[in-house]
């Protein structure tokens, strides 16, 4: 199970080291599950930080000139270089299944003329050998915000989607301000990596009532 990006982790109390000796049993629980709640797009921590973001797509560089290159380069910075309160980048890559592709190639071949054949079971036989070396993945780019206080997840809906439309500044680039679909996405490639490409999102995220936290924003 793949952890938690250090931005959603509560952080822990500053002091001198507790005695081991007078420490409770060690909460499994609280180490895979360390949220309190998933609303307004925005998700809690057990800390009471409210974290939201901004969900990325893919941009290459590799086809735009170097003016274009440093110019997104440069509007990505500025947009970043502007924020007052603690970021993460984070990556992740998602499996993509690639089986009803593959039906569909399958289908083609049938139906195509001897040659054109040849070329189409090359392409197959290349596919499946991605499939097979587990490289068939697409990232997924995020930018994930802190804040705390009383009117952090408010602040939030404020400033993300100016963070959102600064990004956009940049040719090319599309970014939005994460939902709470979004972050569900998120919560299951982190926690369920494997599964990601075979198994739907989970229609909502339900906390247990013990593990729930006095927060508010």
């Amino acid at each position: 199970m793949m952890k938690l990006p250090a931005m959603l982790r509560p952080k822990k109390a500053s002091g001198p080291a507790p005695d081991n000796a007078a420490l409770p049993p060690r909460q499994a629980a609280q180490d895979w599950l360390p949220l309190a709640d998933l609303r307004d797009g925005c998700l809690i921590r057990t800390d009471g930080a409210a974290v939201g973001g901004i969900a990325v797509s893919p941009l290459s560089l590799s086809l735009k000139s170097d003016n274009e290159k440093r110019a997104i380069v440069g509007a990505v910075h500025a947009a970043l270089n502007g924020l007052q309160v603690p970021f993460q980048i984070l990556s992740l890559f998602r499996p993509v299944d690639l089986d009803a592709y593959l039906a569909s190639l399958d289908g083609m071949l049938t139906n195509t003329d001897a040659r054109r054949k040849a070329v189409l079971r090359d392409y197959l036989g290349w596919v499946h050998g991605l499939v097979r070396s587990g490289e068939a993945v697409e990232r997924r780019y995020y930018i994930l915000v802190t804040r705390i206080g009383p009117d952090a997840v408010r602040e939030h809906r404020t400033s993300l989607g100016a963070l959102a439309d600064d990004l956009m500044r940049a040719a090319g680039m599309q970014a939005r301000v994460m939902s709470d679909a979004d972050w569900r996405e998120l919560l299951f490639l982190s926690f369920h990596s494997g599964q990601a490409a075979v198994e739907a999102v989970p229609d909502g995220l339900r906390v247990p009532p013990m593990l729930r936290q006095e927060v508010t924003g």
